[in-house]
């Protein structure tokens, strides 16, 4: 209930308090007056790096910007104690307003040359690889990787061996949690037949890490078309391209998004072999095409090893305090040793049913060579389909003479 007297709420209050009041409120109204704000982000890119030194990169970035953070923060605090020693009346927009702290560029430069040089793993630490073993795997102390970065000051810099995988390991279990083994397998597919495909999500880091991902798990194939980790919203025009390609895109929102599911040229483009990997909602959007997706169902097969792990991954991932739940945790301390082993036996059991398609051509290293010719003119090597489709095809008639010919025994 509400009590109609006042009168135990009406606390004196100090002349300063109220001066400090009335100019919060002045700012508000002027600040209003004179339109939107502009805040510019900061960005720091360090380029030549590895893949697999991803997270002890993103580790030593996160360190730079809380550090310039702790710097900016205790410089306002000396500019307002200053202004206020000066000026007991000084308003709340000289003590907030004006000013940008940060480092001088080129002691920001000089910190960036430092990092890309000392942070390198060495050749023994580079080596280091989880155990083949399970019960090793997940029992056995893992080795740390240690820099010193005070004399700079920066914190220690210290993260497991082998390093966490931003996307073979936080990108593998951002796809695999979000559209599920089925989607996974689907969506897999869809890249080895050349078919476009477009990530969607909220957030740019598991937007990149999951579209990266994606390249990681064609093993043993390679994506020889187009590769855009992260697509402006401006060049959504760019899914109606003939070329094949991997890309991911921001969404600001679920209207955002379902601006962008909706526009024509999109639908348009999934009629002609684009899918979608909605992060947002974990969906797969799969393509229109016509023939594509009758085939895909026709030829699906469940792999319930696949169905497992999933549900084993889901359960470590429902733990509050899993590092796949959160992007800066993972690049930090990276993923637990349970996590990391079901997602090598995710991988390794994508590699397998992946293989199968190419049955001959991996038998052995030179086996590539009976399935076409070495042209002297081109100086090229011209790949028969006929000489290596035409072997598969005898293969499933006599099976299905031999299995039809069971049929009829006793």
């Amino acid at each position: 209930s509400i009590d109609d007297d006042d009168d135990e709420y009406d606390v004196p209050v100090s002349q300063q308090a109220r001066r400090m009041g009335i100019a919060a409120y002045q700012a508000m109204v002027d600040s209003d007056k004179e339109g939107d704000i502009c805040i510019v982000e900061k960005s720091y890119i360090i380029i030549g790096t590895r893949l697999v030194d991803q997270s002890l990169f993103f580790c030593a970035l996160q360190n730079l910007i809380d550090m310039e953070r702790k710097i900016n923060v205790k410089a306002t605090k000396i500019k307002r104690q200053t202004l206020l020693a000066e000026n007991p009346n000084t308003d709340i927009e000289q003590l907030n307003g004006g000013t940008s702290y940060s480092f001088d560029p080129e002691n920001r430069s000089a910190v960036l040359s430092t990092l890309q040089s000392k942070l390198s793993l060495s050749l023994s630490q580079r080596r280091v690889a989880y155990p083949r073993n399970e019960v090793s795997h997940v029992q056995n102390p893992q080795r740390r990787f240690v820099m010193d970065l005070k004399v700079m000051g920066f914190n220690s810099v210290s993260l497991p061996l082998p390093l966490p995988e931003v996307s073979g390991q936080y990108g593998l279990a951002t796809l695999f949690l979000g559209i599920k083994d089925s989607g996974l397998v689907i969506l897999l597919k869809l890249l080895l037949l050349e078919r476009s495909v477009l990530v969607v999500g909220e957030k740019s880091e598991a937007v990149t890490a999951c579209a990266t991902a994606l390249l990681e798990l064609l093993d043993p194939y390679k994506w020889a078309s187009a590769f855009m980790p992260l697509l402006p919203r401006e060049m959504l025009d760019f899914v109606s391209s003939p070329v094949p390609f991997i890309a991911g895109m921001l969404v600001d929102g679920k209207q955002d998004l379902h601006s962008i599911i909706h526009d024509h040229g999109v639908k348009d483009a999934m009629l002609h072999g684009l899918s979608i990997v909605n992060l947002v909602s974990g969906k797969l959007i799969v393509t229109r095409e016509q023939g594509t997706s009758d085939m895909l169902r026709r030829s699906f097969q469940t792999i319930p090893e696949l169905a497992l792990y999933q549900k084993r991954l889901d359960s470590y991932y429902r733990d509050p305090s899993s590092n796949l739940r959160c992007f800066k945790s993972f690049f930090r301390h990276g993923a637990t040793l349970r996590e990391s082993l079901t997602l090598k036996k995710v991988k390794a059991l994508i590699k397998k049913h992946l293989s199968q398609f190419t049955m001959g051509l991996n038998d052995k290293p030179d086996a590539w060579q009976q399935y076409g010719e070495f042209n002297k003119h081109t100086g090229a090597f011209d790949f028969s389909p006929d000489k290596f489709i035409q072997p598969l095809k005898d293969r499933m008639i006599f099976q299905i003479q031999f299995q039809e010919m069971m049929t009829h025994t006793q």
